[in-house]
């Protein structure tokens, strides 16, 4: 999943690297691909977090890239939708072509599925618009469940594009007995002035997520910790992705269409 989140930062760039972009653009893709066009109305309700100015701007953002674009319900004149370009299916094919094939391969790899996933990888490597419907598009609804899991989990305080590097990055420095140093921390998170990553890290640590502690060879060092608590919310969040991407990609296996 971290692989995820650099994927989603190299195809989109920094201007989209945002939980909010990301809903917009998927639900954009998924609506196409279920052939029902999503409406403006429900393009802003994708979006978590902003009022209503602030998601009309990052609407107007994606269109600015022509992305998608505003045309009139054809079973509802009075209602506009979002028409998905050419430039957004091109980049939502090879983004979810791409980061399904590493998940595939994860699972084969790592031997977590019985059946031999080889052919569901080439066919997968292989994607072209024919695959959109059965093999991409549940991928991304299955992503936007893992998403909407992650803000359940952190009742909605604790966006993914803020701080999923961080908490992650904490929990897996504790368990390689090397934590995150406060600059460490800082860094890791991929957007953002140094204030507010810091302003991040308090927020977190007043939350109950993660602690400071001093080093214990260098007093002037402070170490960023995951407390029990941020572990049991991440343990169970990334139980239940593993489950579902591991049934996911066990039923594509299955269909004669894809391997």
């Amino acid at each position: 999943m971290e692989d995820y989140g650099a994927a989603w930062l190299e195809d989109t760039g920094t201007d989209f690297y945002s939980q909010e972009y990301w809903y917009l653009v998927a639900m954009t893709l998924i609506r196409h691909w279920q052939g029902r066009p999503l409406n403006v109305s429900d393009a802003y309700g994708a979006m978590k977090t902003g009022c209503s100015k602030t998601r009309e701007n990052r609407l107007k953002k994606v269109m600015a890239e022509h992305w998608c674009t505003k045309v009139k319900d054809q079973a509802d004149q009075r209602r506009t939708c979002l028409e998905a370009t050419e430039n957004i299916l091109l980049l939502g094919r090879e983004h979810f072509r791409s980061t399904l094939g590493k998940a595939v391969r994860l699972l084969s790899n790592q031997r977590l599925l019985k059946r031999d996933l080889s052919p569901l990888l080439c066919a997968i490597e292989c994607a072209g618009p024919s695959l959109d419907k059965p093999c991409l598009l549940p991928w991304a609804e299955f992503l936007v469940g893992y998403t909407n899991d992650w803000n359940l989990a952190f009742d909605r305080r604790f966006r993914t594009d803020e701080y999923w590097l961080l908490f992650v990055r904490c929990l897996r420095g504790g368990w390689a007995n090397r934590p995150l140093t406060m600059g460490e921390a800082c860094e890791c998170m991929a957007t953002g002035s140094a204030r507010t990553r810091e302003k991040r890290i308090a927020f977190a640590a007043s939350r109950g997520m993660i602690e400071k502690r001093r080093d214990g060879q260098d007093q002037r060092m402070t170490t960023i910790l995951a407390t029990s608590r941020l572990q049991d919310c991440l343990l169970g969040h990334f139980a239940r992705t593993l489950g579902g991407a591991s049934m996911l990609i066990d039923r594509l296996s299955e269909r004669r269409d894809l391997a």
